[in-house]
């Protein structure tokens, strides 16, 4: 028995390390940013080799999206957080779906966490491209267009998961239907929301509306929180538990 509590605690540690990360990551990253930014920790001789070193010129501390942190001194930070959500999905497996009584059950959540963890991972490794020059740039390069196209369908790619995530995969009550509790319906509400800021984005991308500033930002922030919520809620953590008693 003691073996088996222990298998649940760690399973749902690991869905609530997965909603963390996902709701903080663009706030450390703005947060990591602003803090280098603000005591030029870049050009302070007592951090970095001077005779070694490009002088770094500060941007904007909020950029416009959270990819775009990849680019600045947060950048560290953007990729070891997307490489740990990435190990994180790789290792979760969900339970087994009884293929009898679960008309989705093809759908399983092994198989949407790797392909998860694969869109994170790419996300990584095709960094988002940029329309101008950025100025402070810790890389030596700045992705292609064809580079940065892949890295916002990786992007994309990855929200939808997460929003088949909320939608089915949460919401099975193992008996060929959906749970319909507070519960069921926060996840539908996240994936549904999840889906909705999607279009939005997607629709001002292509319609070429004039958002500027940190619009793109605010909106992958918004999913990402949506995205955290169903983890935390799946995770049984104690806010999300204590919520959901008095709803």
């Amino acid at each position: 028995m003691a073996s088996t509590n222990n298998y649940v605690i760690s399973y749902h540690a690991l869905r609530q390390l997965i909603g963390i990360l996902g709701i903080a990551l663009p706030f450390m990253c703005w947060g990591v940013n602003t803090f280098v930014n603000h005591i030029d920790l870049l050009n302070n001789p007592a951090f970095v080799n001077a005779g070694y070193s490009s002088t770094y010129t500060a941007g904007a501390n909020l950029k416009s999206s959270i990819s775009h942190f990849y680019y600045t001194a947060a950048g560290p930070l953007f990729t070891g957080v997307l490489i740990t959500l990435a190990i994180f999905l790789f290792c979760y497996k969900g339970h087994e779906k009884n293929k009898d009584k679960d008309k989705f059950a093809w759908l399983s959540d092994g198989l949407l966490s790797k392909m998860a963890a694969c869109c994170a991972l790419l996300i990584v490794i095709l960094p988002t491209g940029s329309a101008k020059p950025i100025t402070d740039n810790i890389h030596i390069y700045v992705s292609s267009d064809g580079a940065g196209l892949m890295h916002l369908l990786f992007a994309g790619s990855f929200f939808v998961i997460m929003s088949v995530f909320c939608i089915i995969n949460f919401r099975r009550d193992g008996e060929n239907g959906f749970i319909t509790n507070p519960e069921g319906k926060t996840y539908l509400i996240c994936g549904i929301g999840i889906l909705m800021l999607l279009a939005i984005l997607l629709f001002s991308m292509v319609g070429d509306w004039k958002t500027g500033g940190s619009f793109v930002f605010w909106m992958e922030a918004a999913m990402l929180f949506l995205f955290g919520l169903a983890w935390l809620v799946k995770g049984k953590s104690v806010v999300t538990e204590y919520v959901l008693e008095k709803l």
